[in-house]
C-alpha cells in the first residue's frame, strides 16, 4: 500500500507533468475556441469545438508523458480513450457552463481561462483515478531471440 506522503508526491510530480502537457493542449484547444469565435460561433459552441479536437491530443499525450509508468507508457485502447473522454465530458459540461455564463460578463477569452482555470483539477484527477490507474501500464516488450 502507498503511503499519503508518496501519494503526495506522485500526483504533484503527475500535477507537473500535467501542467506541461496542458500548455501544448490549451495552446490548440484556444486557437481553435478563438477561431471559432471569431468566425462568429457562439463561445459555448466553440468551446465544444475546440474540446472535441484537443481530446483525443490530450489523451495520446499524457499517456505518455504524464502517465508514464515505470515499465512504459500507459496502454492506448478504445476502451481507454472511451473512459477518458467519458471522465472529461465532466469538466467539458462546467467549461462549457462557465464560457456561457461568463462570456457575456467578462468577454469570451477571459470566459474561455477562467473555465480552463477551473477545469485542469478535474481533468487531472479523473485522468489518475479512472482512466490511468497505476498497474495499467503498456505490456512490457520481451527481447526477441535471434
Amino acid at each position: 500500500m502507498t503511503s499519503y506522503p508518496e501519494k503526495v508526491k506522485q500526483h504533484g510530480r503527475g500535477l507537473i507533468l500535467f501542467g506541461i502537457v496542458g500548455v501544448a493542449n490549451t495552446i490548440v484547444d484556444f486557437s481553435v475556441y478563438s477561431a471559432g469565435v471569431l468566425l462568429g460561433i457562439p463561445p459555448a459552441i466553440a468551446n465544444i469545438l475546440a474540446f472535441g479536437v484537443t481530446n483525443p491530443f490530450s489523451y495520446v499525450v499524457n499517456s505518455r508523458v504524464t502517465f508514464r509508468g515505470v515499465n512504459g507508457p500507459a496502454a492506448l485502447s478504445l476502451r481507454g480513450y472511451g473512459k477518458f473522454c467519458a471522465a472529461h465530458l465532466l469538466s467539458l459540461a462546467i467549461s462549457t457552463g462557465l464560457v456561457f455564463w461568463l462570456a457575456p460578463l467578462i468577454g469570451p477569452f477571459l470566459a474561455k481561462f477562467s473555465a480552463i482555470a477551473v477545469t485542469v483539477f478535474i481533468n487531472y484527477f479523473a485522468s489518475a483515478m479512472l482512466v490511468f490507474k497505476a498497474g495499467e501500464e503498456a505490456p512490457v516488450k520481451e527481447a526477441e531471440s535471434p
